[in-house]
């Protein structure tokens, strides 16, 4: 019997023994501050999963991540093998680690993830809270403050809350709280430091809010706000959790594309130090109707606060301060939204009425992935079909694998909302397009095959959500697979002089001239067309075009003046207009993409002319544009090169060509050109009224002037194909102008012959002249204007 007493006992001291090393779980730790809670494109992201507190170990779960087809390949990182743990002074140096090799460089896996599990030596009993800290070397991982959600509960400040929806609705931090997407400071409060039950009344502008927080309950606490009285759960995760309920919507704010506005309000907490000289916030976008990047600032207060008002044309979406937090989310139009970005904790909210969406992009944010032609495809010697054909089917198999993975997504977050995978897919199928509408340029003649064609077709000119402001990559594949299908069709964009002489006349004389030119013109067509081969026609073309010199030389001057040059570039644009028009309707685009694109190609002409059009020629637009905002955009360019037109400015700074007549050489004109202004400094900019760069250059002028007024400088400017008209309306558009400012527009072959000289190739191209003349061999470029400021100062004596 005593046998059997003693058996028992000892077997329930064993029992006993057994429960005192009972492992400890912290699933999902709350932590305090950390340097890894980065975006995931271009930092690495470093979550704490869960902690087990043995009585032989401490195992700490670590999942490091990085957005698939982000700067994954580029991205390395390593973990010490000195990495510890720290409770209050005393360390627990790290004795093994799985799933990473200790000291060397790793990568997150395709699905950009990496699992790791840290092993410790046992921490003391009644733990609360830890950092793991990945040695003491320079820019080593730190994560602070590791603590088990049980004990975040019992904070008010900082807390944060989400209603039964599953939407973040307040916070409370040390300064002011946040609510219904504003900052409301603190006007009193009385509040139990041990149970966090209390009284705060809140104030924001001449507004006040009274908010009673109940007893906490496991994480839940009754709030009530104002009148308004429930029950809310704390948030500890750093994204918000799934919400509770499927949301079944699947379309999108469309307001017709009228001009309406989104607003921000937004905080970045606990910003790092090198990102503290960033004193704005910044959004960018695409302009559908122009195809530009778009871009608004909001200026951050000395807490990291800001608020930003965005014009919108509809449900847009957006890159958001892409040097700093690099945020890609969908804004709707008439919404207000809440952005928080917390760098300490790693928290990523969306606040607003109805910002579901952005807290799941948030938390599943969009892939970057996209197959271009020669990734990982055997190219060389292959065109058209045989080049194509891999590149489509790799293509193909990627958009198939990217739904399935977004699917698989939202099965295994099963209240993911069904606008949630709509949009993953939608925003998929828009980058891939982008990609597809590129890669034409790899083909012979820069065109897709008729496979590649009727594939971009089916799989994505057709797959076009609504509104087409979504996607952000959608106006790039407009560009690229409309110009190939005008190409296919064989449009014709040109204009035939000979048809319109009659139009370029502006007096009898001229008329008279003109017509003895036109007979010129169907005479020796005649005679062309009937020597026997082609290079016997090039010989005879060259022959009557030296036997009727003097008269293509006459006409060429009428048809260089800017009324003639008008009369040619609208009727040019009215053919490109009708030719587009018909590529349109063979492809069933509808009204909207029809007029966007035909106003896109009208846009695009008068910036690129930088003349007003015709009234003629606007009636003529008016008629094939039916879209007001289109057609209102394309007004307000005209009307703003029309005033440019009719602009009084000096015409000194426009020289004459006549002194240099006789000179054909480029070094030649060159020496007669810089020759007047021995003594300065030269500046030689080659330009055109075509080229992007030189005009956003020109842009700049009067600050590059006051910038390098202290060193004499003479600024000649050449201009390469630019027509009159034109070439007048930059100069007095940027006001490249003042007494120490010369511009010549040299007839074609002289300036050919000086860019020969000079060795052109790019345009703008810079040169720079020492006082006496001589050409420096130097590499000068007046947009880095102080690097050339530093220069002129080595040389000013």
């Amino acid at each position: 019997m005593k046998s059997t007493i003693m058996t028992i006992l000892l077997a329930l001291v064993a029992m006993a023994g057994q429960a005192k090393e009972k492992t400890i779980v912290w699933e999902n730790p709350t932590i305090e501050y950390g340097t890894c809670n980065g975006d995931g494109y271009f930092n690495l992201a470093l979550d704490v999963t869960k902690v087990e507190l043995k009585a032989a170990e401490t195992v700490v779960y670590i999942t490091a991540r990085q957005r698939p087809g982000s700067e994954r390949d580029n991205y390395w990182f390593q973990f010490a093998g000195d990495t510890y743990l720290k409770v209050g002074n005393q360390r627990y140096t790290l004795v093994s680690a799985d799933g990473i090799e200790l000291n060397k460089h790793t990568q997150t896996g395709k699905d950009g993830k990496l699992d790791m599990a840290f092993h410790f030596p046992p921490l003391p009993k009644g733990t609360k809270s830890f950092d793991f800290i990945e040695g003491d070397g320079q820019g080593a991982f730190q994560i602070k403050g590791i603590k088990p959600v049980e004990e975040r509960w019992k904070q008010i400040i900082p807390s944060y809350w989400r209603d039964e929806k599953g939407d973040w609705k307040i916070a409370f931090f040390d300064d002011f709280a946040v609510y219904d997407c504003k900052f409301w400071d603190y006007k009193q409060g009385d509040m139990n430091p041990k149970t966090g039950e209390g009284t705060i009344v809140m104030t924001n502008g001449s507004d006040e809010l009274k908010v009673v927080i109940g007893k906490d309950k496991k994480g839940q606490r009754p709030i009530q706000i104002g009148s308004d009285k429930a029950v809310y759960s704390m948030i500890t995760s750093r994204f918000l959790p799934d919400y509770p309920t499927k949301d079944l919507r699947t379309g999108f704010v469309d307001t017709g594309y009228k001009e309406d506005s989104v607003t921000v309000v937004g905080w970045i907490k606990d910003m790092p130090e090198q990102f503290k000289q960033l004193k704005t916030f910044d959004f960018g976008y695409q302009d559908l109707y122009t195809d530009e990047h778009q871009s608004v600032s909001a200026n951050l207060d000395e807490q990291g606060r800001f608020i930003a008002k965005i014009p919108v044309l509809n449900s847009t979406e957006f890159f958001i301060d892409w040097r700093r937090c690099f945020v890609r989310t969908l804004f709707e139009p008439g919404k207000t939204y809440f952005m928080l970005y917390d760098f300490k904790e790693g928290r990523r909210y969306f606040m607003g009425n109805d910002c579901r969406l952005q807290n799941e992009l948030f938390k599943y944010p969009l892939d970057w992935q996209t197959i271009n032609m020669y990734d990982g495809l055997e190219t060389a010697g292959k065109g058209g079909e045989e080049l194509f054909e891999p590149y489509i089917a790799s293509v193909d198999s990627l958009i198939k694998a990217q739904y399935v993975h977004i699917d698989a997504l939202c099965e295994q977050h099963p209240t993911l909302s069904t606008r949630f995978n709509v949009y993953r897919k939608g925003n998929t199928l828009m980058q891939q397009a982008r990609a597809f509408g590129q890669a034409r340029f790899s083909a012979q003649g820069m065109q897709f095959s008729d496979h590649a064609r009727r594939y971009a077709y089916d799989t994505f000119w057709t797959k076009m959500e609504k509104p087409y402001t979504l996607h952000r990559d959608l106006g790039g594949f407009l560009n690229d697979y409309l110009d190939d299908a005008a190409r296919a069709r064989n449009a014709a964009f040109s204009y035939n002089l000979r048809d319109h002489y009659k139009d370029f006349a502006s007096n009898d004389e001229q008329l008279a001239l003109l017509t003895r030119w036109a007979k010129m013109i169907d005479e020796a067509t005649a005679i062309i067309e009937a020597e026997p081969t082609v290079e016997a026609k090039i010989r005879k073309s060259h022959e009557l075009d030296s036997l009727n010199a003097d008269l293509i030389k006459e006409v060429d001057k009428i048809i260089q003046t800017a009324r003639a040059s008008k009369i040619i570039n609208g009727g040019l644009l009215v053919n490109t207009l009708k030719q587009h028009a018909l590529t349109l309707d063979s492809l069933h685009a509808d009204p909207f993409i029809k007029d966007l694109w035909l106003g896109r190609q009208a846009l695009s002409h008068i910036d690129h002319e930088r003349t007003s059009l015709l009234p003629s020629v606007m009636d003529t637009i008016k008629g094939m544009i039916s879209n007001p905002v289109s057609m209102a955009m394309i007004e307000k360019q005209n009307d703003y090169y029309l005033a440019i037109e009719n602009r009084e400015f000096d015409k000194l700074v426009l020289k004459s060509s006549d002194d240099l007549a006789n000179i054909s050489e480029g070094e030649a004109l060159l020496k007669k050109l810089v020759e007047p202004y021995k003594g300065k400094f030269v500046l030689l900019d080659i330009w055109g009224t075509w080229c992007g760069p030189c005009k956003e250059a020109l842009s700049h002028s009067t600050e590059e002037y006051a910038r390098l007024a202290d060193y004499d400088i003479q600024y000649l400017y050449l201009a390469n194909s630019s027509p009159q008209a034109a070439w007048e309306n930059v100069i007095k558009e940027y006001n490249v102008s003042g007494p120490n400012v010369a511009h010549y527009n040299l007839p074609a072959e002289q300036q050919a012959a000086i860019e020969r000289h000079l060795n052109v190739h790019s345009w703008p191209t810079y040169k720079l002249f020492n006082r006496n003349g001589d050409l420096l061999d130097l590499n000068v470029d007046p947009r880095h204007l102080e690097e050339l400021a530093r220069l002129l100062e080595q040389m000013k004596d």
